[in-house]
């Protein structure tokens, strides 16, 4: 069977908007705005992201004829910060309901060095199984926690996260940036054909967000995967449209920038 990556590819590249944060998170990152579904919907669709990233209660209450040009990506396992176990994120969707969603890839959150790993393997590797039955891409969030992680930004800790991820059989790693693109080449090589997409993470200043995205763009990534970065922002399009110059147009951070400034003047 093959598996159709292209659905949430653009000239090989991804940009996806990411809100997923609010089963584990719960609402501690939204605002009046951002709370509404609704509203992060419009941004993906009149942004013209490579893909939504959803829970499944989202995907089937928003997820209607009138976003279906939005590539549906529904996160299948997950979790609250409510309890203080040992980190495991169990299966709550199963990969046939995604696709009665209208999924184009769905994703798991592997928690890397987690005391849990023989379950989360074992249901991962499911996961990747039954989805490429069906050509459907699986993007892995390779996320390190556990006793044993002290620096979950340590090189050796990423490349082993990425290492795995291509083990069993990924084909999107949504992975954390160091910071230190020379380590990072490392990183990126033990993901092998893994395609890495790189976490948004906490919100930042647009110019550092921007040159960020310049710098993991030269390390061949693929793409980013962001979400608070954009709707917790004041100008999501404005800063949607400076991202799409650099991953989808290779430009430097500068120009984007300007592109950024000259949106915002719009009102966007």
């Amino acid at each position: 069977m093959t598996i159709n990556v292209n659905k949430i590819l653009r000239n090989n590249k991804s940009l996806l908007l990411a809100y997923d944060q609010g089963l584990e998170h719960g609402p501690r990152d939204l605002d009046n705005k951002s709370v509404d579904p609704k509203y992060i919907f419009d941004i993906a669709l009149e942004g013209m992201y490579d893909g939504i990233i959803v829970q499944h209660g989202i995907a089937e209450k928003y997820y209607g004829s009138y976003f279906k040009e939005i590539p549906l990506i529904v996160k299948l396992n997950g979790k609250t910060s409510l309890t203080n176990i040992a980190p495991l994120s169990r299966q709550l969707c199963s990969v046939e309901r995604a696709i009665k969603l209208g999924a184009s890839a769905v994703g798991y959150t592997v928690y890397v060095g987690s005391p849990m790993e023989p379950e989360i393997l074992h249901e991962f590797s499911k996961v990747v199984e039954v989805a490429h039955d069906y050509g459907l891409p699986v993007i892995g969030w390779m996320y390190a926690r556990g006793p044993t992680i002290k620096n979950d930004l340590d090189k050796d800790i990423l490349a082993y996260g990425a290492r795995m991820g291509l083990e069993l059989g990924a084909d999107f790693l949504k992975l954390k940036y160091n910071h230190d693109p020379e380590s990072y080449k490392w990183v990126v090589k033990c993901a092998g054909r893994s395609r890495v997409l790189i976490s948004g993470g906490d919100k930042v200043e647009e110019l550092a967000f921007l040159k960020e995205a310049e710098e993991v763009m030269k390390l061949g990534v693929s793409g980013m995967a962001i979400g608070r970065n954009i709707w917790q922002h004041e100008k999501p399009l404005a800063l949607t449209a400076a991202l799409h110059k650099i991953i989808h147009e290779g430009k430097a951070a500068q120009e984007a920038i300007k592109v950024y400034e000259d949106e915002a003047k719009k009102g966007k």
